[in-house]
């Protein structure tokens, strides 16, 4: 009985030591960034500083489009999981053993309720950059489930992005379409009534 204990208590300390060891995280500044949600493999944030509204070839803005950067920062089990795909499939390791999660820029198209995720970049620790991938990969958000984190994070977003419509339009970097002036200055005139 006695060495059977102490066959468990090695084992205990031997398969212990072989889990994959936490990483210092990613410095997410809550001034810039606003936390939503964590699951058991990541925390959400998105980047409430340069969130704005799209701009067209012709500078005009579109109120339709929202640009958001985000950040999901991982656990230890995640970056496991991303390091051993990288490995199985003879990626380039250079840095991944500093990996701690991710930045992405997406593309919120509010009126088709889509999101194309525009950039993807891998962070290390200090939020330095591992390698950047265009995927353009586009999610509609009704074929996601109401339960799934990422739509329930994008949804999130767009709500956010409603609430703080003034502070976008005073960010985004180009012109008011003339039909947009012509609705704020109706909602104005309806607020003051």
């Amino acid at each position: 009985m006695k060495n059977f204990i102490t066959a468990m208590f090695t084992l205990c300390a031997v398969l212990f030591l072989m889990l994959p060891k936490a990483s210092a995280e990613v410095p997410v500044p809550d001034d810039i960034y606003k936390w939503v949600q964590s699951s058991s493999r990541a925390n959400y944030y998105f980047n409430m500083a340069q969130m704005c509204f799209d701009v067209d070839q012709d500078g005009m803005m579109d109120q339709n489009v929202l640009i958001v950067p985000i950040v999901k920062t991982y656990d230890a089990l995640q970056i496991k999981d991303i390091q051993d795909k990288r490995l199985w499939r003879d990626q380039d390791m250079t840095g991944y053993d500093d990996l701690a999660g991710i930045a992405e820029y997406l593309r919120i198209d509010l009126a088709q309720r889509t999101v194309t995720e525009t950039q993807v970049v891998d962070l290390d620790s200090t939020g330095g950059s591992l390698e950047t991938r265009y995927p353009n990969r586009v999610w509609v958000l009704a074929k996601l489930s109401e339960k799934n984190l990422d739509r329930i994070f994008y949804e999130t977003v767009i709500d956010y992005g409603a609430k703080h419509k003034a502070e976008l339009i005073a960010r985004s970097k180009g012109q008011i379409k003339p039909s947009d002036m012509k609705k704020i200055e109706k909602n104005t005139k309806k607020h003051r009534k």
